[in-house]
């Protein structure tokens, strides 16, 4: 062969491969593109759209309108309060909102609706979207019950539920007072003395330290954690620093999910985190009839001892730490700055906990142990955690619609409106939808009372549009062990304790790296995080016992 040939045709098969490629681009962009202008000749609304940059121009104006940390949960709501810009001639936000992103990331149909969100959670239960199960599949390789689909999921959910059953969370209740006065004590280590203000910390960190040992006894009975929340054992340092390489996955896409030191870090984790977890299912069940049992417990119970079903609880066990760790500790946070803005709601959520358990705050952990049903003698204490979560929803699901499928909605002028969503993935807009005036009178206002009003009142709930643990058969399944555990940090805390954001005093600890003028509607406070929602720096606070 001429060996000035060779040199041609490589050059020549690189150019056809690079042809192929674009033109292959240029088709993909064509079909997303299309969706929407077909959606549109069918008299469904969609907000202006760009031959080239689909609906990307309206990401771009999110993230001009905000801090550069915010979490994209936030862009529900505010796309619900700048619908006008985007639909000018409605009187309100569509109830699916189509969003053509193609190349940057999937499509998305929003839905602000609550029998629209019904249709693909409850009637018919869609598969979760892959982007939402890749993220965790570097904790779980893809096991768990977030990820799994069909009769596995079925099998596993099934074995776990018992575990996370409002009739073993009762059990387990003594068990997370302890966990709880642990985290009282943290806070009353951190108090100013003679009823003074005490130095400036993050109470994200205290929290989160909280609701690490409550979901370890929950699902392990891990005890030994609970000696010190100031130690961090190996189970929980690999946990954290594999969502910190979730995250930068997150950011970095296939990429840095390629490179050779990012993959041997998310090994070893895995490695520390089922060394750790093992001995307690090799151990087997424990405790006798009557007694509480973790979710573990449960599922050994019905597993056949095989390497796999021991991989699969180990991966669903890390889907739950993971889990209940970071959003019932960010929940906790915005749940004060609530109660702090709302003296008034502070003050009548106190007179509760003075009725039911006594005038003495240091004696509720004991009467709570004597009798744990006390606990759901807290109307009020609820309302309040349910208003918390209504206005900082901080998660919301996604799923994959197949082929056909579409939503069939109430139109304007009567009869039904027909969405569909093949190329679009369903995404329930929960920051939007609980915070419209259609299921919510005075949306934007913290009213706990709302929660106590009877059936016809002008502030009873839509109950349906409450979607902060999802709805439908893959709901949250450690919902019950949540609401337990914030309601005994609101009884254990409320009344010995004032907690104050400090954002003052943590500039002034920063330094240069303080953020002032980073805030979202005038508050410092805000949700971000390119993974679960974290609150500002942590949630500065300053704590001061109560006299």
């Amino acid at each position: 062969m001429d060996l000035t040939i060779a040199p041609k045709l490589l050059l020549w098969g690189f150019a056809s491969t690079i042809l192929a490629l674009v033109i292959r681009f240029i088709r993909k962009g064509f079909i997303h593109r299309r969706r929407i202008r077909s959606l549109r000749s069918q008299g469904i609304p969609i907000a202006p759209h760009s031959i080239l940059f689909g609906h990307i121009g309206i990401f771009v104006d999110f993230r001009k309108a905000h801090p550069p940390d915010i979490n994209i949960n936030v862009f529900h709501i505010w796309l619900a309060r700048n619908y006008k810009k985007y639909f000018p001639e409605r009187q309100k936000l569509p109830p699916v909102v189509y969003l053509d992103l193609w190349p940057v990331g999937p499509s998305f149909a929003l839905v602000y609706d609550a029998a629209g969100v019904a249709q693909f959670t409850q009637t018919k239960s869609l598969p979760k979207l892959h982007h939402l199960t890749d993220y965790i599949k570097p904790l779980t390789s893809g096991l768990d019950i977030v990820s799994t689909e069909g009769a596995l999921w079925k099998t596993w959910r099934s074995r776990f539920n018992p575990g996370f059953g409002p009739r073993n969370i009762a059990a387990l209740l003594p068990e997370l007072i302890e966990d709880v006065s642990v985290f009282v004590d943290e806070l009353r280590g951190m108090s100013g003395s003679e009823g003074r203000w005490g130095p400036v910390f993050q109470l994200r960190e205290k929290s989160a330290d909280l609701t690490f040992n409550v979901i370890c006894r929950a699902t392990l009975g891990m005890r030994s954690i609970q000696e010190s929340s100031q130690a961090s054992s190996s189970l929980k340092a690999a946990l954290r620093d594999q969502v910190r390489l979730m995250n930068l996955s997150t950011n970095g896409g296939l990429l840095r999910n390629q490179l050779p030191w990012h993959r041997a870090m998310i090994a070893k984790n895995n490695r520390v985190m089922r060394n750790a977890i093992l001995p307690f299912l090799k151990s087997g069940p424990q405790g006798g009839k009557g007694a509480a049992k973790t979710a573990a417990d449960f599922a050994l119970q019905h597993a056949h001892h095989s390497d796999a079903e021991a991989e699969t609880i180990i991966s669903n066990i890390k889907a739950f730490l993971f889990a209940g760790e970071d959003t019932t500790a960010t929940t906790i946070c915005f749940l004060f700055k609530r109660l702090q803005d709302s003296p008034a709601c502070l003050a009548r959520m106190r007179g509760e906990h003075d009725r039911v358990l006594g005038a003495d705050p240091d004696g509720a952990a004991a009467a709570l142990a004597a009798n744990p049903h006390l606990l759901h003698g807290l109307p009020y204490t609820l309302a309040v955690i349910k208003e918390t979560l209504r206005l900082h929803p901080l998660a919301s699901t996604a799923r994959q619609a197949p082929p056909g499928f579409a939503l069939n909605l109430p139109g304007l002028g009567g009869g039904a409106t027909r969405y569909p969503l093949e190329g679009f993935a369903p995404w329930v807009a929960a920051a939007g939808l609980q915070q419209d005036e259609d299921y919510w009178p005075r949306p934007a206002e913290f009213l706990p009372e709302r929660w106590m009003e009877p059936e016809g009142g002008p502030l009873y709930p839509r109950r349906d549009a409450w979607v902060p643990f999802s709805i439908g058969p893959r709901n949250c399944i450690g919902m019950e062990l949540a609401l337990a555990q914030l309601k005994l940090v609101c009884v254990l805390v409320a009344r010995s304790f004032d907690i104050e954001e400090a954002w003052d005093q943590w500039d002034e600890k920063q330094g240069g790296k303080a953020t002032p003028v980073q805030k979202v509607e005038g508050q410092r406070l805000y949700e971000v995080s390119t993974g679960p929602v974290q609150p500002k720096d942590g949630m500065p606070v300053c704590v001061r016992l109560r006299i």
